[in-house]
């Protein structure tokens, strides 16, 4: 039987999304790309996955490094890399006719602008359905959200067919939002992650992260910079006319928890204070959440002629502790084509154009085990 689902990216959340879509029935493909085989090669040699955690036992999972046969698997490609990653993976898949396909980014940090290729669809999501780490092909599940934020990047023209198959992928509800920027926007890593990286670098470079992360990193004083990132953050929602919740909000939201403050939030969350801190500076705490979305959301604000001081402020920093020119090398505008795109034309391209969907997708949760079937006639 054909594989119903290829995932692109054999890293913990593809490993995560994979066996759980296995454990419900479906049959997966996970594409791992050829320099990036260390989790593949564990599992293969231990002969299967072992998943600990919130999730129990081990799967069997069929990998390739054939990009070839994971496009020709399955129309419904599911993206799981960071998005440092999606450029290399989109050299890969330029070289196939996906115009029957569906591609899933999650997370997508505007990978739909970006991917400057004809496809079916593209969706986004805000964040990854589970919080997991990965040691020698062991599989440790640590958390799984209660929602999802997503959108597409054209969803007006979308069959609503199209949403029942997406969401019987996912092991949570999804709250369709209006647009691929509300998704970017929504996803709170870049509240979270760099500014407790800076704010402890000291501490993760002379401990090699020999500390929690949140419980131990995320103080008074890093919740009030934290904030102040996140007030930027809103404004730019509002600019667009989105309704954002705060960082802290949206995470209730998602792990369904209901904690008043960014220190409660750390001090008692259970996927969050028990994390470790990385060993360096040179982590996607930095390296994704800097470029891909702190810069698109900085870009964002100028364009909208809002004062994105506080975003830059930790860009810059970034910058001096890293030597990387991150507002060169991150989601710019020109990356992101929207350099010539005046502020009356971003609003009406982004806002909430697409309300009606919205609201009545506001909360779709499909269990899992119902039977998915897609084809081109629903693109």
């Amino acid at each position: 039987m054909q594989p119903a689902v290829s995932i692109i990216g054999a890293g913990p959340a593809g490993f995560a999304l994979a066996a759980g879509l296995q454990r419900h029935g479906k049959s997966v493909l996970l594409y791992s790309h050829p320099t990036h085989l260390r989790h593949a090669n564990h599992v293969k040699h231990n002969g299967h996955l072992r998943v600990s955690g919130l999730m129990q036992g081990s799967a069997n999972l069929h990998v390739t490094s054939d990009m070839a046969e994971a496009v020709a698997s399955s129309q419904i490609i599911i993206l799981t890399v960071p998005s440092t990653g999606q450029e290399t993976v989109l050299q890969e898949l330029r070289k196939f006719s996906l115009r029957q396909h569906v591609i899933v980014a999650i997370p997508g940090n505007l990978f739909s602008l970006i991917a400057d290729m004809e496809v079916g669809c593209v969706f986004e999501t805000n964040l990854s359905p589970y919080s997991c780490r990965m040691d020698e092909g062991g599989l440790m599940v640590m958390g799984k959200k209660e929602l999802v934020f997503i959108a597409a990047l054209q969803q007006q023209n979308l069959n609503p067919a199209v949403y029942d198959t997406i969401g019987s992928l996912f092991p949570t509800g999804l709250k369709w939002c209006s647009s691929i920027l509300e998704v970017c926007l929504s996803n709170v890593n870049g509240v979270f992650h760099p500014m407790m990286m800076l704010m402890n670098a000291g501490r993760i470079e002379n401990t090699s992260g020999d500390f929690l992360l949140y419980r131990d990193g995320l103080t008074p004083a890093v919740a009030n910079a934290m904030l102040a990132v996140d007030r930027v953050r809103i404004q730019i929602g509002d600019a667009l006319g989105l309704r954002l919740k705060s960082a802290v909000d949206i995470s209730n939201e998602c792990y369904g928890q209901g904690f008043t403050s960014l220190v409660e939030l750390a001090q008692s969350s259970p996927p969050h204070n028990k994390l470790r801190a990385p060993s360096s500076l040179e982590n996607r705490n930095i390296s994704e959440d800097v470029p891909d979305l702190l810069v698109a959301w900085h870009c964002l604000a100028e364009k909208l002629g809002i004062d994105a001081a506080p975003i830059k402020a930790v860009i810059v920093l970034a910058e001096m502790a890293t030597g990387v020119d991150y507002f060169e090398t991150g989601r710019n505008l020109r990356r992101l084509h929207l350099e010539h795109v005046s502020r009356a034309e971003l609003i009406q391209r982004f806002g909430p154009v697409q309300e009606k969907v919205a609201q009545e997708k506001l909360v779709q949760e499909k269990p899992i085990q119902e039977k998915m079937a897609i084809s081109s006639s629903r693109l």
